[in-house]
């Protein structure tokens, strides 16, 4: 059987039930998508969503009913929300995605050989970035430097990585001249001292934006697109 949502991390705003927030999904479908957020609204809150969705030039607009948690929910930050409304543009590109991903569609089955892996969450590419980061977490408040930023989140090379699940709060010095951008950010991945000397890998974090305001997303956007030239 085809999945029915596949992990996806893309930028989404939403406003209702009392907040406004630019975020990331972890997982979408058809029917819906998993918001991650630490606050979030009343279930049954009507909501007016931006998805910024692979291949769309800018974000596409949809409406949605926040949803009840289920157990699968309960393990990450965050809420579902059930798609009500979607732009013509919105649900053109979604079906695509979730297509290319083994996930079929109303009116359209699933491509029979899928040319994404469905377990691959990452929409957006990585940009090469040396830039200084700031944290704090429930321990202490560190910093040093990314190897990597993408419109879903950052790398950051260090010997001594937040746990992984640890949310903390991200400051990040952008090459605008600007003060350093700021959201909270939830470790998905971590690379140990000793497991990078194993692995060849570089030892560090890889932290997912969650909870961000309108200037984050445009400063991290326009900062990507500059370093992508």
């Amino acid at each position: 059987m085809a999945p029915t949502t596949v992990k996806l991390v893309i930028p989404v705003r939403f406003s209702g039930g009392g907040l406004s927030m630019q975020t990331t999904t972890s997982r979408i479908g058809a029917d819906g998508a998993f918001v991650r957020s630490l606050v979030s609204p009343k279930e049954g809150s009507q909501l007016e969503l931006s998805l910024s969705l692979p291949g769309s030039p800018r974000p596409l607009d949809a409406k949605g009913t926040v949803g009840p948690r289920n157990v699968e929910s309960a393990k990450e930050s965050g809420f579902w929300v059930q798609f009500d409304e979607l732009s013509d543009d919105a649900r053109t590109f979604l079906d695509v995605i979730l297509r290319s991903r083994g996930v079929s569609v109303p009116g359209r089955p699933a491509l029979s050989e899928p040319v994404v892996d469905a377990d691959k969450p990452r929409a957006y590419p990585r940009v090469p970035a040396r830039l200084r980061v700031g944290w704090t977490s429930s321990h202490d408040f560190l910093t040093a430097y990314s190897e990597n930023i993408s419109r879903g989140g950052i790398f950051i090379a260090t010997d001594n990585p937040p746990e992984l699940r640890e949310i903390v709060e991200l400051s990040v010095e952008l090459p605008d001249g600007s003060p350093p951008v700021k959201t909270r950010a939830e470790v998905v991945h971590s690379v140990s001292a000793a497991q990078a000397r194993r692995s060849g890998r570089v030892a560090g974090a890889g932290l997912q934006f969650i909870d961000a305001g309108d200037d984050f997303r445009q400063r991290v956007d326009a900062c990507i697109e500059a370093l992508s030239d």
